[in-house]
């Protein structure tokens, strides 16, 4: 089981990739208050705005060629 910590990082890069299917998901699935939900994807949006690296696996993980 996910720690709420790990949950809250999630929704983040989650905002950060306009992911609104993952945000709700993971909302959904793991009983947060919408406060701290919503704060959380804002953040991933507002770091996306602010041209801030993603700290996603999938985004640094990638091979370079």
């Amino acid at each position: 089981m996910a720690t709420r910590k790990q949950i809250l990082e999630s929704i983040k890069v989650a905002g950060y990739h306009h992911d609104d299917q993952a945000f709700l998901r993971l909302y959904t699935e793991n009983r947060l208050s919408y406060t701290a939900a919503q704060a959380a994807r804002m953040a991933g949006i507002r770091a996306r705005q602010q041209g801030m690296k993603c700290s996603c696996y999938a985004c640094n993980n990638r091979p370079t060629y």
